[in-house]
């Protein structure tokens, strides 16, 4: 078996509250991304991490503290989710940190996949409207007793 990590959107993880379970199933079945585990007794994940968030100065710092854990539990290949590589902006500067600081490492993008592109799209929207919905903040509230006034 080969030791894997998976790293996930923490907008995903922490907003959507996603449990990774498209990744997970796939691993079991050596699906998807996988597959390439297969003939040497498949993928035993030793752990799912989240990103460090959207990047802020730390961000670097963060996200090498976290793969570290990943690292030190001997994994061969650490896999950027599905989520992360259809959604991340960021994923090439994590992958350059990374690669530079794990070299024995090896970084694979995509975990599970897709039916089709429809399907892809489809997950696209649902995502964007989840992550973007409008709810009520403190600002509704003063502006509301802004106008009353």
């Amino acid at each position: 078996m080969v030791r894997i990590g998976i790293i996930t959107c923490a907008n995903m993880t922490n907003d959507l509250a996603c449990s990774s379970a498209g990744c997970l199933e796939d691993s079991y079945a050596n699906k998807g991304k996988f597959a390439r585990y297969a003939e040497r007794g498949g993928a035993q994940i030793a752990g799912i991490i989240s990103c460090s968030g959207c990047p802020t100065l730390r961000a670097p710092e963060k996200i090498l503290k976290r793969v570290r854990t990943l690292a030190a539990s001997g994994v061969e290949a650490i896999h950027f989710a599905y989520c992360l590589e259809r959604n991340c902006p960021f994923k090439n500067k994590y992958r350059s940190i990374l690669q530079s600081e794990f070299p024995s490492i090896e970084f694979i993008s995509g975990t599970h996949e897709v039916s089709d592109e429809k399907q892809a799209a489809d997950l696209d929207a649902f995502v964007k409207n989840a992550l973007c919905q409008q709810g009520t903040s403190m600002a509704d509230l003063f502006e509301l007793r802004m106008k009353q006034s």
